[in-house]
């Protein structure tokens, strides 16, 4: 209550004229010349593409068969778009993301799958499409 009467006052007792003039950049007397807006539009392109989430997205599908010699386990190769391939807790797109493999990667799988995902030998799954 003492935090809404003292807002309350600040408020009550606010001056009318303390409010903040904006200004633009000619009244300042400043120019920003057209090579700077170039490179801004440049900078803001990058960071548009480059925020553009990390799933993949291609349309292929493989599955890993090269057997290891030592275990049970087979090796695979991430094959995306480009993108990264998340790592989830569970086989299922709404699971929590436990970390990201990058394009060229090659993993260890347990054999494992289900519905479309490989569990990794580390912990984890991936969704099988992306593998080679």
């Amino acid at each position: 209550m003492e935090a809404l009467a003292l807002s309350h006052s600040f408020v009550a007792y606010e001056s009318p004229e303390s409010e903040l003039q904006v200004k633009s950049l000619d009244e300042l007397g400043l120019k920003i010349p057209n090579s700077a807006w170039v490179g801004v539009a440049g900078m803001a392109v990058a960071l548009s593409v480059l925020s553009v989430g990390g799933e993949a997205q291609a349309a292929c599908y493989s599955r890993c068969g090269k057997k290891s010699h030592h275990a049970n386990y087979s090796y695979a190769k991430v094959v995306t778009n480009g993108g990264r391939l998340n790592i989830r807790k569970r086989p299922d797109s709404c699971s929590h993301v436990i970390g990201k493999l990058h394009y060229g990667d090659h993993i260890k799988l347990t054999g494992r799958y289900k519905n479309g995902w490989a569990q990794l030998k580390g912990g984890g799954w991936v969704s099988a499409s992306w593998l080679s």
